[in-house]
């Protein structure tokens, strides 16, 4: 059978980092981002993944297998993707290579040479490892802006800290990192200076690949920690790139016209665009998941057997309940 890198990612995904995303995608809408801008509210899931079902109404008991089932249902649903019949393994890894390819086409279409103009390096590729390149890049240049914004006395804390983690890599890593980052050397002072942080992590990708990532996961854990983003789970606060083109909705006003002249239509297809810029930013994560060490993976067939299961608990549940299923997983089949 043909391989998925998605779903592969996906199976190889920290179910904790597949809620946040499933939390993210939720409530990445006009309105939910009006909220979180007006209330400052909280940017990430509730830590507790009982109340975040509860919260969201999905549905209860939930599993972390489910947490990665959910987040794979969104990405797929997102394309207009959902499986035909009864699900089943052969069909979720068709949907999952279909997925893969209008990924490719939804961050070429979004950050393609056309749409580039004095702005970054546009997006090239072809593939999900060429995707996630692309957005593991990005992250690093958004991580570098933070950084800048921090007072000197904690820069300097963490560019002491970012170079000890490099000094623990292979010296020839080392080495061609440097180069490529145009660095004459890793050390703290060196990384003080604006820009070294993105170059240092544009060298990391361009130079060795997106396979020998999980090398670098301490480094790269690390730097975004250091900038307030957890880890590599990547959750709202690193989408900010992503949804620049549509800054229009920091302003309640704004929004509120696009809801009053607009009506439905125009909030939809302002959700559907920030939605389109996480995407590709979801999938790019869990394609960096299979670069991961120590991570204990489950086969494709429980994935599909999970969904299987929920087609038929929601064929046997009452009218909430359906509700409740159809909401945590959003890419079963269409109730006949």
């Amino acid at each position: 059978m043909v391989k998925s890198v998605l779903l592969e990612g996906i199976i190889a995904e920290d179910a904790d980092a597949a809620r946040a995303h499933v939390w993210t995608f939720d409530h990445a809408t006009v309105f939910g981002e009006v909220q979180r801008r007006v209330t400052k509210g909280a940017n990430a899931a509730p830590t507790d993944p009982i109340r975040h079902a509860r919260d969201d109404d999905l549905m209860l008991p939930i599993e972390p297998n489910d947490w990665r089932a959910a987040k794979l249902s969104r990405i797929l649903s997102h394309f207009d993707l959902r499986f035909e019949a009864q699900p089943t393994e052969a069909e979720l890894v068709d949907l999952c290579l279909r997925a893969e390819a209008r990924a490719v086409d939804l961050l070429s279409r979004l950050e393609g040479p056309r749409k580039a103009k004095n702005g970054p390096e546009p997006f090239r590729g072809g593939t999900v490892l060429d995707l996630s390149r692309f957005v593991v890049r990005r992250m690093f240049e958004q991580l570098d802006e933070s950084f800048t914004r921090k007072p000197i006395a904690e820069r300097e804390r963490i560019a002491e800290d970012i170079a000890r983690r490099l000094a623990t890599l292979p010296e020839e890593v080392r080495e061609r990192i440097r180069t490529e980052a145009g660095l004459a050397n890793l050390s703290g002072e060196a990384l003080m200076r604006t820009g070294s942080i993105a170059a240092v992590g544009g060298a990391m990708v361009g130079t060795v690949g997106l396979a020998g990532f999980a090398a670098y996961t301490s480094v790269t854990s690390f730097i975004a920690a250091a900038a307030g983003i957890i880890g590599l789970t990547l959750p709202f606060g690193v989408y900010t790139f992503a949804t620049s083109a549509l800054a229009f909705v920091s302003n309640p006003i704004i929004v509120g016209g696009v809801a009053l002249f607009g009506g439905h239509f125009a909030v939809r297809r302002a959700t559907q665009q920030m939605r389109d810029r996480l995407v590709p930013v979801m999938v790019a994560t869990s394609v960096i998941a299979t670069t991961a060490t120590n991570i204990q993976q489950v086969r494709p067939a429980v994935i599909a057997k999970l969904l299987e299961a929920a087609a038929s608990a929601r064929a046997r549940a009452d009218a909430r309940g359906r509700a409740q299923i159809e909401r945590t997983f959003p890419a079963l089949p269409k109730e006949r």
